[in-house]
């Protein structure tokens, strides 16, 4: 960059000597058009260089700017991998989608161009004032009496578009969350036959976007013709007081000076014509990376990873007065004490919103108790290391979600070094190894996106088959048999009671079927533990359970609900 404006410096000063020492002369002495053929040639000689010099440096800045956004990227995707599931309950997919894509874009372009553009204003300023002040200071001073005026311009504009550009960026998270959202839930929008309603709120969203899209446009569009005027005015004065000096025959002004400060202002011209849009650009990378910012200072599962300890897992698990509540709700779980032994399987059965999910979501710490103490072995959960604790357990959640690539890859997602045969088995333990056989492309076949390839039974499946793929000592179970039928379940249980048998089990369920499986069954009611006992002794002692068991047995169905006998 330094040498392609040093050269275009040096273009001024050829002009001012030929100017004034070679067309006068032309007439009367031919050897002068060979010095007009030498100082052409090497006009020409430094335009290619400066080609050549401005190749290199338009590479050199779009490398630096690529490689910049990489590593923010990369920063920024790591950083979402490990944010606990609290941020999450909260975060909209589609900001946390605009973050990484269109924020970091503005990064990018900021240092592709917007570096190149700050460094050559603050360059060509300081640089074409030396040279101006060498020629004639009088005129240098009266150019650069017009900077104060623009810097004010600037700073003022400045403030008004980091707002405005702000704005912009909420509402593009919005309207990006609005997006996403419709487009996940498109078969119920469908089946409610909400799509033109569908389109007025995205209409809205849209036009609320183009609003302040069109404030940052407005103050861009008021400030560039402010700048271009000042430019003019400072042209018209140089003008004016430079050809008044060359008509009263002022020594230290001559033509050739006033072309040479003619060129210096259009090159000054430059750095003005393109503050407007390194501001805009500036303000725009600023909001951008004050968005990545926020992401990226939030504290995650890394900084709260301040256990160590490694070894095999035995499986006893315990609760010692466990609170916890989410910020936005009271007493989910409240003085929640009970111990497992290792191999022992068992259930969490209550009503809907009880506290079952947020209670199996404590083991692999996805929240942290309010207070109280959970132990794994007799070691607190927070002593373990993390990533060793959860690599260690296998989870089967209510929602089955499934990556968008091959069922291979799905089931081996968890254990990416699994033998064929290790997938095979599981798969058959699973119940769904004759279904994958029977699809064109068997293991190598793509479920889609977010598995709506398949149907939901199929993907809970496919779901317990990656948990039981790496074979873990502690195996967690959120109501994984829900999306079967009766016949699927049936046989997925008698597989799951073998499977259980060695290792330790937490199963949540509505379906006393699969509550029987368990050695002993938790009952929760309002965020506590009414009993914890074998299912025949709950029949006993436990009016709520028993009522629940006496209705599946007379609706003669497990697809029925659990508690208020209703279909689901």
């Amino acid at each position: 960059m330094i040498l392609v404006d040093v050269i275009a410096y040096m273009m001024p000063l050829l002009i001012r000597y030929v100017t004034d020492n070679v067309f006068p002369y032309l007439k009367d002495d031919s050897s002068m058009l060979s010095s007009l053929y030498f100082f052409g040639g090497l006009m020409l000689f430094t335009g290619v260089m400066r080609g050549l010099m401005a190749h290199f440096m338009i590479r050199l800045y779009w490398f630096v700017g690529e490689s910049v956004v990489r590593d923010i990227r990369n920063a920024l995707f790591e950083k979402l991998q490990h944010l606990q599931a609290p941020f999450y309950d909260t975060a909209r997919t589609g900001d946390l989608m605009s973050r990484v894509t269109s924020d970091v874009q503005m990064i990018r372009n900021f240092f592709a161009f917007g570096v190149e553009h700050r460094l050559r204003i603050i360059l060509i300023s300081l640089t074409v004032l030396g040279f101006m002040l060498w020629q004639n200071w009088r005129l240098a001073l009266m150019v650069y009496c017009f900077i104060p005026l623009v810097f004010f311009m600037v700073v003022y504009f400045s403030n008004k578009m980091g707002k405005a550009v702000a704005k912009k960026y909420r509402q593009t998270g919005t309207l990006s969350s609005f997006i996403q959202e419709n487009l996940r839930g498109i078969r119920i929008v469908k089946a409610l036959a909400m799509e033109e309603e569908q389109m007025k709120n995205f209409d809205k969203e849209n036009s609320a976007l183009r609003d302040a899209g069109m404030e940052v446009a407005d103050l861009q569009a008021k400030m560039n013709p402010l700048l271009i005027l000042t430019s003019s005015v400072g042209s018209l004065v140089i003008l004016f007081y430079g050809g008044s000096q060359i008509i009263n025959g002022t020594d230290a002004m001559t033509l050739g000076t006033l072309l040479g400060f003619m060129s210096y202002l259009a090159i000054m011209g430059f750095p003005l014509f393109i503050l407007a849009f390194n501001t805009s650009l500036l303000s725009l990378a600023s909001g951008a990376a004050l968005r990545i910012q926020e992401i990226l200072s939030k504290k995650d599962q890394r900084q709260e990873n301040t256990g160590h300890h490694r070894s095999s897992i035995e499986g006893a698990l315990e609760f010692r007065n466990v609170y916890f509540s989410y910020p936005e709700s009271n007493g989910v779980l409240q003085d929640v004490s009970f111990s497992i032994e290792p191999g022992e399987r068992v259930a969490v059965f209550g009503l809907t919103g009880s506290g079952k999910s947020s209670l199996i979501s404590l083991i692999p710490r996805f929240y942290e108790p309010s207070s109280g103490e959970i132990l794994l072995d007799n070691v607190p959960l927070k002593d373990w290391d993390l990533e060793y604790l959860r690599s260690r357990m296998g989870m089967v959640l209510q929602e089955s979600f499934l990556f968008s690539m091959s069922i291979l890859d799905n089931i081996a997602y968890g254990k990416p070094n699994a033998s064929m045969k290790e997938i095979e088995q599981a798969a058959k333990s699973a119940q769904i190894h004759d279904f994958i056989l029977s699809l064109p492309e068997g293991y190598q076949s793509k479920v889609g996106e977010f598995g709506m390839g398949l149907s939901g039974g199929q993907r809970q499946r496919l779901a317990i088959a990656r948990a039981l793929l790496k074979d873990p000592r502690l195996l967690i179970l959120d109501d994984c048999t829900s999306s079967l039928d009766s016949g699927t379940e049936r046989e997925i249980q008698k597989e799951l009671q073998n499977l259980m048998a060695r290792r330790t089990t937490l199963i949540i369920a509505q379906r006393i079927s699969t509550l029987r499986l368990a050695d002993r069954i938790i009952l929760l009611h309002d965020g506590k533990i009414h009993h914890m006992d074998s299912h025949e002794k709950l029949l006993k002692k436990s009016s709520l359970y028993r009522s629940a068991y006496e209705t599946q047995m007379f609706y003669g169905s497990i697809g029925e609900d659990s508690i208020t006998g209703r279909t689901c």
